[in-house]
């Protein structure tokens, strides 16, 4: 489709995963939609809110990536700044995980387990906001990703221009050093993502947010995944 969002990347995408018919994330996939909408200075005239993320729902296991653009013409001027939007849905049954009571420690000995290979990329990610939510301008993914299937990896780690790790390719991380959880600064430039989030906002007293760099990630003693998808995992 020749819109704004193909043609120019104009644009935004959110993935919502459904477990068990539920929206596990819900408050946190609006939070961050809104957010996104302030970025890319797209204006609304129908409500985000929770009966629009579920009139999206087909299936009880799903994902569904909803994609917010400028609609109209124009080139890179636009002609207007209203919102557009398309969805696409996709059959999902794999596991979904998140701690719910209070002991962040004990809850997270829960936590699947997918350990794997890591990398760092050399090619260092932008502070900017418009890449603080998940573009429909992703090439900078998409040639990091070719890059971790070059280098045989199953992970990638992302660092900004000051070297400070922002984030693993598709998802927010938390490590572990033998005495504290610790996640990486906000400031460091990674999307913000809803798993991060729901931590955050109910684990703040138990983390520490700071910047890291690629020591910290080879001297952790374990180092777990946060993906709005699947929730967390253990990956070292």
């Amino acid at each position: 489709m020749m819109n704004r969002g193909f043609l120019y990347g104009d644009g935004f995408f959110e993935t919502i995963r459904i477990y068990n018919g539920q929206v596990p994330l819900l408050h946190y996939h609006i939070q961050r939609i809104h957010e996104g909408l302030k970025i890319y200075h797209l204006e609304h005239s129908f409500p985000i809110d929770e009966l629009f993320i579920r009139s999206l729902i087909t299936n009880e296991n799903q994902i569904i990536r909803v994609n917010f653009f400028r609609s109209g013409g124009g080139k890179y001027l636009p002609e207007n700044n209203e919102l557009s939007f398309d969805f696409t849905c996709e059959q999902c049954d794999l596991p979904f995980f998140l701690p719910t009571q209070l002991d962040l420690e004990s809850e997270l000995q829960k936590a699947p387990i997918q350990l794997g290979q890591f990398k760092l990329y050399d090619q260092p990610k932008p502070v900017v906001n418009w890449l603080t939510v998940k573009s429909l301008s992703s090439i900078y993914y998409v040639l990091a990703a070719e890059f971790m299937k070059k280098s045989e990896a199953d992970y990638l780690f992302i660092k900004n221009q000051d070297g400070d790790i922002c984030e693993e390719l598709i998802s927010n991380i938390l490590i572990f050093d033998g005495e504290n959880y610790i996640t990486p600064s906000l400031s460091s430039g990674g999307i913000y993502g809803v798993t991060l989030r729901h931590i955050i906002s109910n684990y703040h007293f138990q983390i520490i947010e700071r910047k890291i760099n690629y020591d910290d990630i080879c001297h952790a003693s374990k180092i777990f995944s946060l993906r709005g998808t699947v929730g967390i995992t253990r990956i070292k």
